[in-house]
């Protein structure tokens, strides 16, 4: 099993799960937030074409996680997977598809992948997480979420890997010359992870022997890669756990899991 983040931030989010058994190969998104042309492109650099997509997984109606998804379906007849909430919020994915229903909680199998849905905190109308997972590996991916709660403990507690949100840097964000009204609502409990929300979170996934820790959803101006690379450095050079930061440009390379 591998995965990759194509894209990460504001400006779009797509993160590409690939898992072959007994000779079959699959491979989902999860998130579709970049534009038709380039998803071709990210998928190209890492030896794919967009016909070698199985299904996608929405998260929520927020544009940087579902803008490309029409436009992908218009090219590509393949299985879109969202909770009703997310369908009823936006207007173009009501207009032009019919989605597979989730609803929290509830497992779905698909071809061989168990991926399990379930509800964070975030200012949209039905937020999800998921996990996925094969017979040997499991992934979490988590962004935008406002708050850990103990769902999302109780979720995540058996991962192999994580995609973990690291928003914004609180003394970065106050700063920021953004309007009160919008500081406040990322910092909400319905917004986003701040690093120090998340760096407690990922001490506390760290308790036990993971494989990958993934920082994720990096905001370009209330946030430093250098600032969470020393974070990270510190937390998983002590645990043996790799770790990679997710950027909007480049993404992350292929992390395999074995």
């Amino acid at each position: 099993m591998r995965f990759c983040c194509l894209a990460s931030g504001s400006e779009g989010n797509c993160t590409l799960v690939e898992s072959s058994e007994e000779g079959e190969t699959l491979r989902i998104l999860v998130d579709c937030g970049l534009s038709f042309s380039l998803l071709k492109r990210k998928l190209l650099n890492r030896g794919m074409l967009p016909e070698e997509i199985h299904g996608v997984f929405i998260t929520h109606e927020h544009a940087d996680h579902c803008k490309g998804i029409v436009p992908l379906v218009k090219f590509l007849e393949v299985p879109v997977f969202m909770t009703y909430g997310t369908y009823l919020a936006n207007k173009e994915i009501r207009k032009n598809l019919k989605p597979i229903f989730l609803l929290p909680h509830k497992k779905v199998l698909f071809k061989g992948l168990k991926i399990n849905p379930f509800p964070v905190p975030h200012d949209s109308r039905e937020s999800i997480a998921l996990t996925v997972e094969n017979n040997c590996f499991k992934i979490g991916i988590l962004t935008d979420v406002g708050a850990i709660t103990k769902t999302i403990r109780d979720e995540l507690e058996d991962v192999d890997a994580l995609i973990l949100e690291f928003n914004y840097d609180d003394d970065l964000l106050s700063r920021s010359k953004y309007p009160e009204v919008l500081k406040k609502r990322i910092s909400s409990k319905y917004g986003h992870l701040s690093n120090t929300s998340a760096m407690g979170f990922a001490k506390e996934f760290l308790e036990r022997e993971r494989k990958v820790l993934v920082a994720a959803h990096l905001s370009s101006s209330n946030n430093s890669h250098n600032y969470v690379t020393t974070l990270l450095d510190q937390l998983c050079q002590e645990k043996k756990t790799e770790s990679f930061i997710a950027d909007q440009d480049n993404g992350t390379p292929w992390i395999n899991l074995g």
